[in-house]
């Protein structure tokens, strides 16, 4: 008698609660890590995730062109630019402060500068991002009220750099839905019922996956796991935030968006096979 290998199918009976943005995002992926060999069934309901997900990009960019809603913002990409925004003028005040005081009058005040502002270095972007923000508000704050500050500041480290923690700022509050509200989400009133479809539909899709498994043929459960891959990304990314854990850095690697790439209603949705 074969072996049997280990498989739990319980994680994938059903889809996870999922937004317009994330279903489509979650549809593109399941359908590019279709199986060469996948079962009829995995191919029918994988053609009805496809349609789905083109009506869904449909509507979602219906309702966007009605609204003249601009792209939302990626939070990974506005955080890694306030983060860059800080620590380049960090460094320009740093740069200045080496200077030999004796030659140079304003390496002393870029001295004082980089204690008043960043007493602990830029541990601050560490934080989440409502934390970070909060700091970099704050030390905004400070400069605009203190005259001298903000002066010596632009003339020691030059005016485009404060001007781009500024910009990056209010950037950052905005994508976070502090300064300024988001626009209605996405997967209400019109929205709803395709996406209603196409959650519904990854679920079929996932059951014919699971269908697949044939724990006496390990072959099988390769090729299952392979193709629900991208649903186990999304979790774990997910667990990884309800913990506290996701990290902050380049948007490449850490798109708030479950670990799945920026989607827009213009995606590409993958062919299915006959």
């Amino acid at each position: 008698m074969a072996k049997s290998i280990p498989f739990d199918p319980t994680p994938y009976l059903r889809p996870p609660k999922l937004d317009v943005r994330q279903a489509v995002a979650l549809a593109i992926a399941l359908l590019s890590a279709l199986p060469k060999d996948a079962t009829d069934g995995m191919k029918r309901t994988a053609r009805a995730v496809r349609r789905a997900t083109l009506a869904m990009n449909k509507a979602w960019d219906q309702k966007r062109r009605a609204a003249g809603a601009p792209k939302p913002a990626s939070k990974a990409k506005a955080d890694y630019r306030i983060d860059t925004a800080w620590a380049a003028l960090k460094m320009r005040v740093d740069a200045c402060a080496l200077l030999p005081a004796e030659a140079h009058p304003r390496a002393e005040r870029a001295k004082e500068i980089s204690q008043i502002l960043f007493p602990e270095g830029l541990e601050f972007l560490k934080l989440s991002m409502d934390l970070e923000w909060a700091e970099s508000n704050a030390l905004l704050g400070r400069i605009a009220e203190d005259d001298a500050l903000g002066k010596d500041l632009v003339a020691i480290a030059g005016p485009e750099f404060l001007a781009e923690v500024r910009a990056a700022h209010e950037a950052y509050g905005e994508v976070l839905g502090i300064t300024k509200a988001h626009e209605t989400p996405a997967d209400v009133a019109a929205l709803r019922e395709p996406l209603r479809e196409l959650v519904g539909a990854i679920g079929d899709y996932l059951l014919q996956v699971v269908a697949s498994v044939d724990r006496e043929k390990p072959e099988t459960v390769q090729s299952a796991r392979a193709a629900l891959a991208p649903l186990d990304r999304l979790r774990q990314a997910a667990a990884r935030r309800a913990a506290g854990k996701s990290g902050k850095g380049e948007p490449a690697e850490n798109d708030d968006e479950e670990a799945l790439p920026e989607i827009e209603p213009d995606a590409q949705v993958p062919d299915v096979p006959q």
